[in-house]
């Protein structure tokens, strides 16, 4: 196979592989159409990716995640450096809020992705999205991740992502005043009204700021 021919195959296979994570599985026929390959094609790439466990094919003939992709993931997820510095923010911030907390980076696609998740203490509490993205646009965590928050550094969004849920969001800056993550609470939306909202932006951007200071952000005074 000429060098050309391999790049192209491995770049299909990623292509389809992204195409059944992102779907939650797909058949061979929709995995064909979706990425645009004939089903032949398709068809030698998903065999490719049983052999190495990257998918498995269930009874209904769908295929999904497989476990080497779990591990994989799971893997990378735990070496994540933010994430790992976050978890000490994270857990104080759901102890004082009593909210489900939130460490997200930017996302394929125009997405944020939910790296890690401390429950929050309420009786009904948000819980869930870890590996999950959601648009940037029209949510808590993505204006944070865009940089566009409030004088008061903090961005609040209600009932986008979920009815009568309700997102406060706050933006974590690296060494060079990138913004390399958020985080955030969420929580049911009868429960975070102005003053609430505002009570755990604060919060949160007192937190993110010493995160920030962690991983060498400077603010002038």
């Amino acid at each position: 196979m000429a060098p050309g021919d391999v790049t192209r195959s491995v770049s299909r296979t990623f292509e389809l592989l992204g195409a059944i994570i992102e779907h939650g599985g797909l058949t061979l026929a929709d995995a064909a159409k979706t990425t645009d390959l004939a089903t032949s094609t398709a068809l030698r790439l998903i065999r490719s990716l049983e052999q190495t466990e990257f998918v498995l094919r269930g009874e209904d003939n769908v295929y999904r995640v497989g476990p080497r992709l779990l591990q994989i993931g799971a893997k990378a997820i735990a070496d994540n450096q933010l994430l790992l510095r976050a978890q000490p923010a994270m857990t104080e911030i759901a102890e004082i809020t009593r909210e489900s907390t939130y460490l997200s980076a930017p996302g394929p696609r125009g997405t944020a992705l939910y790296l890690g998740q401390i429950e929050g203490t309420h009786a009904i509490r948000h819980m869930g999205w870890v590996g999950q993205t959601v648009p940037l646009r029209g949510t808590a965590v993505g204006a944070a991740l865009l940089g566009e928050v409030g004088a008061d550094g903090y961005a609040v969004a209600h009932d986008t992502i979920e009815d009568h849920s309700t997102g406060v969001a706050a933006p974590i800056y690296d060494a060079i005043g990138r913004i390399v993550g958020a985080l955030s609470v969420v929580g049911p939306t009868y429960r975070l009204d102005d003053d609430i909202c505002a009570r755990h932006g604060r919060v949160l951007v007192e937190h993110c700021t010493r995160l920030s200071a962690e991983l060498g952000r400077t603010v002038p005074s």
